[in-house]
């Protein structure tokens, strides 16, 4: 049996998505200690060339690769691990 799988438009949505996602994971080692807004404009000038078949334009993925990179930063310093407190308890 053969079956055929449709290209549907959503899948070019989701894969500029998911490269947004990976874009603010790995911009977060690549710009150590510099703020969000000190590597954003760079992000999004590196867009066109990094989002392949996507038609997303970074307006559309920008808080995609922010929530990226929030949580890239929670993870290098130490708060997403099983032991670790995600907040530290009032004294």
């Amino acid at each position: 049996m053969l079956v055929h799988l449709r290209h549907s438009p959503e899948a070019d949505h989701d894969e500029g998505r998911t490269r947004a996602r990976i874009i603010g994971e790995e911009a977060c080692g690549l710009y150590p200690g510099q703020p969000w807004g000190a590597v954003e404009s760079q992000m999004a000038g590196d867009w066109s060339a990094i989002r392949g078949n996507s038609p997303l334009s970074w307006a559309e993925v920008r808080n995609d690769a922010h929530a990226a990179w929030q949580v890239a930063l929670l993870e290098r310093d130490g708060h997403l691990c099983d032991d670790a407190p995600v907040y530290e308890a009032a004294a």
